[in-house]
Order: structure tokens, then sequence, then C-alpha cells
């Protein structure tokens, strides 16, 4: 049997922080810069996608690079009605231990959705691109146990790095 150690498993149907990826081994070798981290107005936009009214939101970009590579580039909003008193600290270490562990707050499920779409300019710029001119998008809106939206994010990955992976059951009673 050979593994391919090349590619890093992503889990598709859980909720897990890059943090607790890189905790279980799944990820080595690897660091976080946080590229951009502001409290902005949310544009009408990013109010459809976290389904508000009006208000700021936190935006973060954060590059991760494995053994030394900029692979992924994650961009989330947080709703900060909800999500209070983010720093840039917790963008470095981790958004999901903040909002459990200091905020008290149930993460509970998300809706994720996962395309290929062609890398931009400043999106080559940012990550070790090699000659791939495509990136595998997982866009995810992520909800508390009361079904509140309080997160979108965008993680972009360079396609040869990753293998998104599900465990699924057959359900006859379910219909198309």
């Amino acid at each position: 049997m050979v593994l391919d150690l090349s590619t890093i498993n992503f889990p598709v149907s859980g909720i897990t922080s890059y943090k607790e990826l890189q905790d279980i081994h799944l990820v080595s070798k690897s660091t976080t810069f946080v590229h951009e981290f502001n409290l902005i107005p949310a544009n009408e936009e990013i109010q459809s996608l976290l389904n508000m009214t009006g208000g700021d939101v936190y935006k973060t970009v954060r590059i991760r690079t494995i053994d030394g590579e900029k692979i992924i580039l994650d961009t989330d909003y947080l709703r900060s009605d909800i999500i209070k008193g983010l720093e840039i600290k917790h963008a470095q270490n981790s958004l999901y231990e903040y909002i459990e562990n200091e905020l008290g707050l149930t993460i509970s499920f998300a809706r994720k959705e996962i395309t290929v779409i062609p890398a931009t300019d400043e999106e080559k710029k940012l990550l070790d691109m090699k000659d791939y001119g495509l990136l595998v998008c997982v866009r995810s809106w992520t909800y508390l146990e009361d079904a509140t939206l309080f997160q979108y994010t965008v993680s972009k990955h360079r396609p040869d790095k990753f293998r998104f992976v599900d465990f699924a059951r057959r359900d006859k009673t379910q219909k198309m």
C-alpha cells in the first residue's frame, strides 16, 4: 500500500477548525499568517450572505502555510453583533476556540458549497500557486445551536494538496 502524503484530507461533513486539524495531525508543519483583520460595515452582499440588515462584520484574511508553502487562503466574515470582542490574536490562534471557550457559544452546523474557480492575480500573489491556475473554493455558512447564522467563510485551496472527504450513509426513505 502506498500512502499519498502530499495531500491532506479535509472533512467536509463536519465542522473542524484549522487548529483542530493541526492538533489531530491531519496537517503537519503549518503556520497561519493574518493578512487582514478589520471591523468593517457590512456591504449589501455580505448582509445578504449573513442574513443581516446593516451593522458591522469582522473580516479576517488568513494565509495557511504547510511545509513552508502558502497553499490556503481563508476569508471569514463574522457578525460583530454576535461575535463580540474579536481580536487579531484570536484570528491568529483559532476563531472557534474563542467563540466556544471564551464567548461560550455553541457552534452547531454549516452549509458548504465546493467549487473549482480560476485564481485571481491577487490570489496568485498571496499563495504559492506553482503552475496551477485553479483553486478549490469551499464556501461555508456556519450557524449556532439556535440556528443563528454568524459566519460566512471562503476558503481557497491549491488543488494538488487537498482531498475533501466525507462519510455518507444511504437513506432509502429520502426522495430526490
